[in-house]
């Protein structure tokens, strides 16, 4: 999934949002849906604003359970 990092916490974790456009099923509007995950790093270097691509891994903390691809 590619998403784009918005707050680097720590050295070993980032805050990273994903946006979808899907169609109202009623009224045919297109939405923007934006998601936010908590990302391990594992000490790769990432910038705020980057685009970067995230897979789902096992939980690592309460809320972190995706890791930057490889």
């Amino acid at each position: 999934m590619k998403v784009k990092v918005l707050n680097i916490i720590d050295n070993k974790t980032f805050k990273a949002l994903s946006t979808t456009y899907k169609k109202h099923p009623r009224y045919g509007k297109y939405v923007t849906i934006h998601k936010k995950y908590l990302v391990d790093s594992a000490g790769k270097k990432v910038e705020v604003g980057q685009e970067v691509e995230i897979v789902s891994s096992r939980p690592l903390s309460k809320r972190k359970r995706w890791a930057l691809k490889a």
